[in-house]
């Protein structure tokens, strides 16, 4: 009789413990507390839109600002010379994580804000075999009207959370099978995330050759240049042009990474600098590692 006593009495014991130990749900960190970076629009780190395709995380090594009292991370791009009108992808991803609930500002020449593109303009892309899920939208930015873009997060989305279909519910309804008794994930939103921007130009700057001036002309060497003068030539007036803030934005990036030990991502910041036409970038990080 003892034996079966105790029996029950550890049945018991076994079953208040696994009572004890099922996982309570925890209140999530949506507050920001790192100062803001900047007082105007205009002292943000531009990062150039250059190429076809760009992977953007926003962390803790991203900078932060005051949106309308609503303090935020993120990231801020600017057009290429280049082009003048570009129509831009964005894919916000979704993960175990969470998913960073975005909201876009544009911005005129002088980074007055011009427009507003809301979580509710973002349509919820499902997962595929090459992607995960997303909040996705598409936009068209022209240079003379919104040059700058600044994607960010405001509290009140950061608060919430999206339900996604789950893949084998989709997989059912695409093959017109029951509907499986799955559950729907939830993802929440959240203060970190990574986004991807895929960039097409729609129309690129022009200019007319005789409209260079003539005594400029004139002052040229008569010379034939060949095609690896040109690209030097070019290359060198990429790094010229290259705005002040975006040069301290990649040089805080290196040096945040450095100091954290993390050399791998300094390394990608630094190719991405080289690539946007930083003069400064390499001797950055080359100081900042030598011993």
């Amino acid at each position: 009789m003892k034996k079966r006593y105790s029996t029950l009495a550890l049945l018991l014991a076994a079953s208040l413990m696994g009572c004890a130990n099922t996982p309570v749900e925890t209140v999530k960190d949506i507050s920001i507390t790192q100062a803001a970076c900047c007082t105007d629009y205009s002292q943000f780190g531009w990062i150039p839109m250059t190429g076809d395709q760009m992977d953007i995380s926003i962390d803790t090594h991203s900078p932060v600002a005051d949106f309308d009292g609503d303090k935020s991370h993120f990231a801020a791009f600017a057009m290429p010379e280049s082009v003048n009108r570009m129509q831009i992808t964005i894919n916000s991803w979704m993960s175990s994580d969470g998913v960073f609930a975005p909201e876009i500002m544009l911005l005129d020449r002088n980074f007055k804000p011009v427009k507003t593109i809301s979580l509710n303009d973002f349509s919820v892309e499902p997962s595929d075999m090459f992607h995960l899920s997303s909040y996705e939208t598409r936009l068209v930015m022209n240079r003379e009207l919104t040059p700058y873009m600044v994607v960010f997060s405001p509290e009140k989305y950061r608060k919430g959370a999206v339900t996604i279909p789950h893949p084998e519910r989709l997989r059912a309804e695409e093959l017109g099978m029951a509907r499986p008794l799955v559950t729907d994930p939830i993802i929440q939103h959240a203060k970190f995330g990574s986004l991807e921007l895929n960039l097409k130009p729609l129309s690129l700057r022009a200019y007319r050759a005789d409209s260079t001036p003539k005594a400029a002309l004139a002052e040229q060497p008569k010379t034939t240049t060949n095609t690896a003068e040109v690209k030097k030539a070019q290359v060198q007036q990429k790094a010229v042009s290259m705005m002040s803030e975006s040069e301290a934005f990649y040089n805080g990036k290196i040096e945040q990474a450095v100091k954290a030990g993390d050399i791998s991502l300094a390394l990608k910041w630094l190719e991405e600098a080289k690539r946007a036409g930083s003069k400064t970038a390499e001797s950055t990080f080359i100081n900042l590692v030598k011993p």
